[in-house]
């Protein structure tokens, strides 16, 4: 059981991206089952690509968040009646995964939200954390006071970055030393492109101080991943690249996939699926050593 925290020094660094991505291969691969939630009270799309609704539909949203997510989880919370099949009737649940989707708020104020809601969202990790093996927390970006306050109590904090020089070097400025001596740190850069001078390995050569091999990966950017979001089908297309069928339950399946995405590490930089699959394995293998 394990708290895992996505955080970004600044918005726009594909940190919901990232969480999705990294939580369906654990959760496919690793068989790990793994609450997704967010602490977002606006412009967040966690939920969009894994169900399929018009993001710029507010019925089909309502319609199909009614009466779940995060406030009703946080009610169940505060009167002391959290277990597995109240957490389960929060959620949604997709077919074959191990997955458990918690929607984000549905309150229209924010001083409501930060009273009733992000009040009591750490009581309700908390819970929800002796409930499933992961709990995933797509949190707001730089000093916000809850994500803080996250900070202290997860397992492992994933800080989200990208190839801007800009955004590097001022990460490292005004947050580096924060986490400096934190064992519980994975760097994560998003949208990834090995052709940029700010590779993984030039990064950490010049920020060796604090990036590290066994504390960072990438997730590349992939035109076909970007269309499932588009499209609201990213678990498919995850399951389709993993190749993993329902019907195989066996326990060797991991290995499988591991050393099928280990093998052959040159090739896979000729075709862009699967050089994501196999840098993004190789980062979830690195989180999933280091929790």
């Amino acid at each position: 059981m394990s708290k895992v925290l996505f955080w970004a020094p600044y918005h726009g660094q594909g940190q919901t991206c990232n969480l999705q991505v990294t939580a369906l291969i654990m959760g496919l691969v690793y068989r790990k089952r793994i609450l997704l939630m967010q602490t977002h009270f606006m412009n967040n799309n966690l939920e969009g690509p894994l169900v399929g609704y018009n993001v710029d539909n507010e019925s089909d949203e309502s319609e199909i968040f009614y009466g779940i997510g995060l406030d009703m989880a946080v009610t169940y919370s505060n009167m002391k009646k959290i277990d597995i099949k109240l957490l389960e009737s929060c959620c949604l649940t997709f077919p074959n995964t191990p997955i458990y989707l918690l929607p984000g708020t549905q309150t229209k104020c924010r001083e409501t939200f930060d009273r009733d809601i992000a009040r009591s969202a750490t009581r309700l990790i908390q819970d929800a954390d002796e409930c499933v093996d992961l709990v995933f927390i797509d949190a707001n970006s730089g000093n916000d006071a809850l994500s803080v306050k996250m900070m202290d109590l997860s397992d492992l904090i994933v800080i989200n970055l990208t190839q801007r020089r800009y955004v590097i070097k001022k990460f490292f400025e005004d947050y580096g030393e924060r986490f400096i001596d934190n064992a519980k740190v994975f760097y994560l850069f998003g949208d990834y492109d090995d052709n940029s001078s700010y590779n993984i390995n030039n990064c950490r050569r010049k920020y060796g101080k604090y990036i590290k091999a066994n504390n960072s990966g990438v997730i590349p950017y992939c035109t076909k991943f970007m269309d499932a979001q588009n499209e609201g089908n990213i678990i498919r297309f995850i399951k389709n690249g993993l190749n993993i069928r329902s019907k195989n339950k066996e326990n060797k399946l991991i290995n499988q996939i591991i050393m099928r995405f280990h093998s052959g590490i040159r090739s896979y930089g000729q075709e862009e699926t699967d050089y994501f699959f196999h840098k993004s394995c190789r980062s979830v293998e690195k989180m999933v050593s280091l929790l």
